[in-house]
């Protein structure tokens, strides 16, 4: 990481709403919040404040959601101050929180950090209570401002954020995530020498993340705003607002680095590239030395956070975090002769880019980007089993902002991986018992298909266990036998399992006739979408594909009675192909599939089921032997 972590704040606005209690318990309910900020320059500095409140109707006093509230800070930039906080009985009893705590967040594998929360916990609610938060943050460095969802996680009926904004300051704002087109009312007044913007949005329903849905960014509509610039008494100072000014913010910070002896670094990197003699093969084995052994460990520590470690300190170490990372394998590349820089990009978490939000937001990690035989390589050796020269799966379709010097720098679009790529080869040799199918199998799993199964198997605490689990993905009651993994490296070569198999109850036997379906992977066939419940996109890791061969020995004294016919479906998300060929001895049945996309919008749901629902209805066909 290299920045701070965002979040879906709720964030408040005081509102005394009176009412009765409800007899029977039913939802809570955001009755209003709101985030007013006001921006202005006092003794010749940026003064940013924000006020923001909230009041709570109870319904379900058990419910944990509504106990209590949490304010998220980052100490080094941030300042909390001015909690109030209360409930109101529903005859009318006010009662303040009674301790008010502070804590480190927990944030998954962040080593370091200085991200905190202030919490406190309301006494003795009951059906039908109110209650009420307030309290004031300070922001110390305006290049780093919080984005404001209108949707929490309860219904909300009143949403708002308003900006108060001095004639010395220029801001710029945008809109995200409104996929939905819902209504959010817009105004903009003037008061003194202040300019007020306000958005407002009413009757939200509550923010639900659903299974393999994209990030909130992707379709939680949310006001991002950052201060262009401001005057004061030396003039004109520029903050961002604009990729030329947040590139020199960026530059502004790594220009101190690498400043120790790196003498390590060279002679190490002489090591690694010795005999080779391509820039190819020079990159390859600095990157993978970097993702082997640099432990990650992310740092989250002020502006820690944002300037990479020296790379002779990283390379003694044995660990740091992506730009740490970054900056090691850049300065290596440098040493080894090959073209290379440092790049800021944001991962597909932030649906962002630079042009719509030229602002810190739209970036939270970095990487190395080489120039070999022409093309862009993008170094990402965070990935612990990401295989060169791929890409990690996250960073498909986003820029990255590549450092060319201090005052110069180029938006390079990253590549998305196509389906034919991340691809799965199975041969089946399968023979028909009285009930059961009888095969050996070979699969070959490439491009990212291999990258994931390497990171479950290697971190596995049981690898026999994870087999029968990824074998039963494909199909369940199967038993294998004789399992063997090879090519488990970080080789371009595809990762091979062979295994042999038993499938029971697969053979339906006549006096005269064997009926059995052909098929025995069964890629998406649980993966139609429920258009009336379903809500938000459902995003893919990466496109992918299938090559499935069957060759099943026809039993002797049996002859093909009935072959399905072949089959062949395509659209912008999914295509299929079944063929079927009948041998001397056998009958080989070719399958394939590739996913298309990474996202698959609500307009496109309809279109998603309709292939499923043809694929599916493809797996059930039946191969029918007649006894001779």
């Amino acid at each position: 990481m290299i920045k701070k972590l965002q979040y879906l704040s709720s964030l408040f606005f005081l509102v005394f709403f009176t009412g009765t209690a409800q007899s029977t318990k039913q939802k809570s309910y955001i009755s209003e919040k709101k985030d007013a900020y006001e921006i202005m320059v006092k003794n010749n500095q940026l003064s940013i404040i924000l006020s923001s409140a909230e009041s709570k109707w109870i319904g379900d006093k058990t419910d944990k959601s509504v106990s209590g509230n949490t304010i998220n800070y980052i100490e080094s930039f941030e300042k909390v101050f001015d909690i109030n906080a209360y409930s109101i009985s529903p005859d009318n009893k006010k009662q303040k929180v009674g301790f008010i705590g502070t804590e480190n967040r927990e944030i998954g594998n962040i080593f370091v950090h200085d991200m905190k929360f202030k919490y406190y916990n309301f006494l003795n609610l009951e059906e039908g209570s109110l209650t009420y938060s307030f309290y004031k943050k300070e922001f110390k460095k305006p290049q780093f401002l919080e984005s404001y969802y209108f949707k929490d996680h309860l219904e909300c009926k009143s949403s708002k954020i308003v900006l108060k904004v001095s004639k010395d300051v220029e801001i710029g704002y945008i809109i995200q995530g409104n996929t939905s087109n819902e209504n959010i009312e817009f105004k903009k007044d003037t008061e003194g020498d202040f300019t007020i913007y306000t958005w407002l949005m009413l009757n939200t329903a509550k923010e639900e993340k659903e299974k393999d849905s994209p990030a909130f960014s992707y379709y939680s509509p949310h006001l991002i705003f950052y201060i262009k610039s401001f005057k004061n008494d030396s003039g004109i100072q520029n903050v961002v607002g604009n990729i030329n000014n947040l590139y020199r913010f960026y530059s502004e910070t790594i220009k101190d680095i690498n400043k120790q002896d790196q003498t390590q670094v060279k002679e190490k990197t002489n090591e690694l590239i010795s005999g080779l003699t391509t820039d190819y093969d020079k990159t390859k084995a600095i990157f993978d030395y970097v993702q082997s052994k640099i432990n990650y460990v992310a740092f989250e520590d002020g502006m820690g956070g944002f300037i990479p470690r020296e790379a002779a300190s990283v390379l003694q170490k044995k660990y740091g975090d992506c730009k740490d990372m970054a900056n090691l394998l850049n300065e290596m590349l440098h040493y080894a002769g090959v073209e290379s820089n440092i790049a800021w990009i944001g991962t597909r978490h932030n649906n962002y880019t630079y042009e719509n939000v030229p602002s810190p937001i739209v970036d939270n990690h970095m990487i190395a980007v080489a120039r070999i035989n022409n093309k862009d390589v993008f170094l990402d050796a965070t990935g612990s089993y990401s295989l060169f020269p791929n890409v990690t799966p996250f960073l498909q379709g986003k820029q990255a902002l590549v450092r060319v010097d201090n005052e110069k720098y180029k938006i390079i679009p990253v590549p998305v991986i196509p389906s034919d790529q991340n691809k799965i080869n199975g041969k089946f040799k399968i023979k028909l018992g009285s009930d059961l199918l009888i095969g050996q199998t070979n699969l070959d799993l490439n491009g990212f298909l291999k990258t994931e199964f390497m990171g479950n198997y290697k971190t596995s605490s049981d690898q026999n266990e994870m087999l029968r689990d990824y074998f039963a993905h494909f199909i369940q009651n199967i038993k294998t036998s004789n399992v063997t993994v090879k090519n488990d490296d970080l080789s371009q070569n595809p990762l091979e399992i062979q295994y042999q198999f038993e499938l029971d109850k697969w053979i339906k036997k006549t006096d005269n006739q064997l009926l059995f379906k052909p098929i025995l992977f069964f890629p998406y066939s649980d993966a139609r979408i429920n258009i009336e419940k379903r809500k938000t996109p459902v995003e893919n890791n990466f496109k992918k594909s299938y090559a499935f061969e069957y060759e099943f020995t026809i039993p002797e004294g049996y002859t093909v009675d009935y072959l399905p016919e072949n089959f062949n479906f395509g659209n912008n998300l999914l295509t299929a192909n079944i063929t079927y060929k009948k041998g001397n001895n056998s009958i080989i049945i070719s399958q394939t599939m590739a996913i298309n996309t990474l996202l698959i919008e609500k307009t496109d749901f309809e279109t998603w089921n309709t292939a499923v629902k043809n694929i599916t209805k493809q797996y059930n066909q039946n191969i029918i032997l007649l006894k001779k």
